[in-house]
């Protein structure tokens, strides 16, 4: 893990840090304050480019913006260009895997706002803005709609993006040529996820002939089949350990495992806990599920070789690493935690 890092994003005041740079090792304590960074409130998602150079955070404010970070090659970082307006609640930001354009969600707002970037990979002024329309079938929380994350295919020809506030999967053609939209409706312009499910994070199988969506207001797992910018439905299946009877399981953050044998996800809400999937071909089969040393479980990742698990318990201001069995999935505690305080987000270099 030499040259390796983790940024930690979390809910801060801008004069408080809200970055922190930790150092990954193969032994205890796994993890290692290096750095913090303040000027910027609530940095609550965060995501690194292809080549590990820059370091793209949204704001999560009323008027949010999103601002890049130049690495050092010890792990601290710099802004890197002026902030530019992403709009209302950005709350998740990714890139295509040539890092031409960024692409932030915006939960409050409802849209997505598409930047294109510079030669050095900093954000110039947005070109296009999509906003979405409805509701769902949960008034409380699908009033309207809620952008909450967008992912590239794996060639990188079409974006997806989940909003959890109508209970759909946008699919949009991606043409990094055009100056001007570079997205537009795919030929299936959108997907539906279980009504009420509300979807906010999402993962493609290893051979990318899978789409996995974790349904933050029932705690479910949506599988569906993907081809060319096309999602057929394949699998719903609930998340939640066996028994489960509560109405807030707050499904939150999904990842495969390097070798795309397994799947994970974040449980929070009255659960508290990471649910094991075995990855098959014909979907996903229950595995298991790990308990937490806290609460709150927000993002995790992966250790590049996946014998480790980190996870970002929010509410309990600790990041709680595990071990993992390669050949079950099953994850251990180890006993190891961090002190960040509220932290949300976790990105690893490779």
């Amino acid at each position: 893990m030499k040259n390796t890092f983790m940024f930690v994003g979390t809910y801060a005041a801008a004069s408080a840090p809200g970055i922190h740079t930790l150092t990954p090792g193969p032994q205890p304590p796994y993890l290692s304050p290096a750095h913090t960074f303040s000027g910027i409130a609530n940095p609550s998602f965060l995501y690194l480019s292809p080549d590990n150079k820059r370091l793209y955070a949204v704001s999560e404010v009323e008027n949010g913006s999103v601002q890049a970070y130049h690495i050092a090659a010890n792990g601290s970082i710099s802004p890197s260009g002026a902030p530019q307006p992403a709009g209302n609640g950005p709350c998740h930001v990714t890139a295509d895997p040539q890092n031409r354009h960024l692409v932030v969600s915006n939960y409050g707002g409802g849209s997505l706002t598409i930047f294109p970037t510079d030669p050095a990979g900093i954000p110039r002024p947005a070109i296009q803005r999509l906003h979405f329309s409805g509701n769902g079938p949960n008034k409380k929380r699908q009033e309207a709609p809620h952008a909450h994350s967008a992912i590239f295919s794996p060639d990188g020809q079409f974006l997806l993006a989940a909003d959890l506030g109508t209970d759909r999967i946008y699919i949009y053609h991606y043409q990094p040529s055009h100056a001007q939209r570079p997205l537009s409706p795919a030929k299936q312009p959108f997907a539906t996820t279980a009504p009420g499910g509300g979807p906010r994070h999402m993962a493609f199988s290893a051979n990318g002939r899978q789409l996995f969506v974790v349904l933050e207001l029932t705690g479910q797992i949506q599988v569906y089949d993907y081809e060319n910018g096309a999602l057929t439905p394949r699998q719903t299946l609930p998340a939640t350990p066996p028994g489960y009877n509560g109405d807030n399981p707050s499904g939150a953050d999904i990842h495969l495992s390097p070798d795309g044998k397994f799947l994970y996800t974040s449980l929070r809400g009255d659960v508290h806990q990471i649910a094991i999937f075995r990855v098959t071909g014909n979907g996903l089969e229950p595995a298991g599920h790990q308990a937490l040393p806290g609460k709150e479980p927000r993002n995790f990742c992966l250790s590049a070789d996946g014998s480790l698990l980190y996870c970002a318990l929010q509410k309990s201001g600790q990041i709680a690493v595990f071990s993992r069995n390669a050949e079950t999935g099953q994850l251990t505690n180890t006993g190891n935690t961090v002190a960040v305080q509220n932290a949300v987000c976790l990105q690893l270099t490779r």
